[in-house]
């Protein structure tokens, strides 16, 4: 069998080197955009909250695994070392960015104040995330570390990891010599010498290549091959083509090319950008970030509440003492007065007159001239009184004492309660987090457009923007699959797949519903608008002679078909498939019948993001294994502002 570049085996988990260059390239954009906040919901997770023109995004940084960026996180909590680079990048423009020759380490660029400062993210085992000045002294850095080869802690030189030799600038020498030097096979040397990701090596060579000996090969043929790699590596830089990998609905990989061999078993999910791509392929992991975020802050809510419960209960244990005690001596008290009124008078009158040698006489006291007290002692106990004071304001005291630490006592008792209470909610929700299982998002080629399954069957695509609608008619639209589009200027083009068969009236009117929903007409607050549709063999990319068509725009010719009246609702829900979900969109109804939760929106005056807050709330409180779904993905099939009418 011939192999794959790919395979389902293990997920990818981490940026190769190539994957980092063409995420580079499209950041490029984002220089002179400048830094509002910084954020480390976890010890290897910086997060950096930037402006770029009147436009937010998040550029996610993760030692050892990944960069990109992105329009929504999943928490703004942040751990203490994230007071040290918003110290330092809040207010600092981005001017570069770059990588460290082939080497998994990406480098950031930034100016505040005419200072520049460098932010060093390394993507291979063990790496960090280090904020340096331009002395190349690190003012800021995720974790200390010390190997063999470097120390990477605040106040010292950054040195970058050990890198290896730069593929596309190494001439025939340089391969000579290593050839010379290395033991291995090709794929080992060009992995290892050269920092060739393994992807590019099994898509390049021939399997039988790849495993030979390089001394057996000689000079001469791995010269040849590392320039096949080269070529190839190039050719990527160049045009880059994002592709993600699916296996079973699940994304198990993600490269910048198309692969020309591919894994029985996996599917190709091609992506316009590799920042959207990993955006997409992380959150499955972000859900499991957010995850250990919230449960790391249950565990240490659970660690207070459980610190301030032992500490409540030792003073309520001695409360409990104290109003034992004073229980005993007020009722000693009561049950004995006559006995103790008389001997007080006694020994009173004693002191008075013969002083304190003379207690004796009055029975069984003893006296304290130092305190000024008397000690009566009785059959259950002895009574403390104090000779000068009147003895009906001393028990009144002994009262009062006892109600004040009664009543103390039972404000304690209720505290400890609500303690107990506390930290049992505590357990019970951190036992919960860590058997819950975050479902991951099922993935399969349509998941990039809009799209919805009809009651018949029938597999209808929608585009996104202008770009997606040209895409999905130059690519997907056959001669006899139906063309669908709002009757207003500014709307999503859907095409139903019919493969050949006759859709029915009701499938046409289901997949009406989304084409007037992500319309022009929902953000104009229409309560309806007409559909049309044709066939695909009336539909032509291009504009007569002497006219011209906008990007997103077509030609239709003959008969239009139209749905009056369709009225702007939309569906949404989660659908369980085995065991992935996905969010589905269509006609209330539809969409009611095949999920687990779901909310039905109209027109209406709450924004995007106001509306998204809300409905990703319902779902995951209804639905708690989807809880890696993010604002953003609910956002992305929002029409415009509108307002929930239903959910069930």
């Amino acid at each position: 069998m011939v192999e794959s570049a790919v395979s389902s085996a293990k997920p990818k988990e981490a940026l190769t080197s190539l994957d980092l260059a063409v995420v580079l390239k499209e950041l490029g954009r984002l220089s002179g955009c400048s830094v509002r906040n910084a954020y480390v919901p976890l010890r290897d997770l910086l997060v950096l909250e930037l402006r770029c023109a009147d436009d937010i995004l998040y550029l996610v940084a993760e030692a050892g695994r990944r960069l990109h960026a992105c329009r929504h996180i999943f928490t703004t909590e942040s751990l203490g070392v994230a007071r040290q680079f918003r110290e330092f990048l809040e207010g600092a423009r981005l001017v570069g960015v770059g990588q460290l020759g082939v080497e998994r380490v990406a480098v950031l660029e930034f100016e505040r104040g005419g200072r520049r400062l460098r932010l060093y993210i390394e993507l291979l085992p063990r790496g960090v995330l280090a904020l340096v000045d331009g002395d190349g002294r690190i003012l800021a850095v995720n974790r200390s570390l010390k190997v063999k080869d470097r120390e990477v802690r605040p106040g010292a030189v950054y040195a970058p990891p050990p890198a290896p030799t730069d593929i596309l600038r190494a001439s025939a020498d340089d391969v000579a010599t290593a050839v010379k030097e290395f033991p291995g096979n090709l794929v080992q040397l060009l992995v290892r010498v050269f920092g060739v990701p393994p992807e590019v090596v099994n898509e390049v060579l021939d399997p039988k290549v790849r495993t030979a000996k390089v001394a057996e090969l000689g000079v001469e043929r791995v010269v040849k091959y590392v320039e096949e790699v080269r070529e190839f590596i190039r050719r990527v830089l160049k045009a880059p083509s994002p592709c993600l990998i699916v296996s079973s609905g699940k994304p198990v990989g993600f490269l910048p090319f198309t692969p020309t061999r591919v894994a029985e078993g996996l599917e190709v999910v091609e992506y316009q950008s590799m920042n959207q791509l990993l955006e997409d392929y992380f959150r499955e992991l972000s859900s499991y970030e957010q995850k250990q975020v919230e449960l790391s802050r249950v565990r240490e809510e659970e660690a207070r509440v459980s610190k301030t419960l032992r500490e409540a209960e030792e003073d309520l244990r001695k409360l409990k003492e104290s109003v034992d005690a004073l229980s005993r001596e007020l009722e000693l008290f009561e049950r004995n007065y006559h006995i103790i009124e008389k001997v007080w008078e006694c020994c009173r009158r004693a002191v008075k007159e013969y002083g304190w040698g003379c207690l004796e006489r009055c029975g069984p006291v003893e006296g304290s001239p130092v305190e000024g007290s008397i000690a009566i002692k009785l059959p259950e106990g002895s009574v403390k009184l104090v000779v000068y004071r009147d003895l009906v304001e001393q028990y009144r005291d002994l009262r009062s004492r006892y109600v004040h630490f009664a009543e103390k006592y039972e404000r304690a008792r209720a505290v400890v309660e609500e303690l107990r209470r506390r930290l049992d909610e505590l357990v019970k929700r951190r036992a919960s987090l860590e058997s819950l299982r975050v479902r991951p998002r099922r993935v399969s080629w349509y998941s990039r457009f809009l799209w919805v399954e009809t009651s018949g069957g029938f597999l209808a695509i929608g585009g996104r923007d202008a770009s997606q609608n040209e895409v999905i008619v130059r690519r997907y639209l056959g001669p006899r699959d139906v063309f669908m589009h709002a009757d207003v200027h500014g709307a999503s083009v859907f095409i139903v797949l019919t493969q050949g068969r006759e859709v029915s009236e009701g499938d046409l009117h289901e997949v009406a519903t989304l084409a007037a929903s992500y319309s022009k007409a929902w953000k104009a607050g229409l309560t309806s608008v007409d559909v049309f549709w044709v066939y695909g063999e009336q539909v032509k990319l291009a504009a007569p002679p002497g006219q011209y068509l906008p990007r997103g725009s077509f030609m239709v010719y003959g008969q239009r078909n139209y749905i009056k009246g369709v009225k702007l609702r939309l569906g949404m829900g989660v659908a369980y498939y085995g065991d992935t979900y996905d969010i589905i969109v269509g006609p209330p109804e539809l969409v009611a019948s095949r999920a687990a939760a779901w909310v039905e929106i109209a027109p209406g005056d709450l924004s995007v993001e106001e509306v998204s807050k809300e409905i990703r709330s319902y779902f995951i409180e209804r639905c708690p294994d989807v809880r890696g779904l993010t604002v953003g993905d609910v956002a992305k099939l929002i029409p415009g502002k509108a307002t929930v009418v239903r959910r069930g």
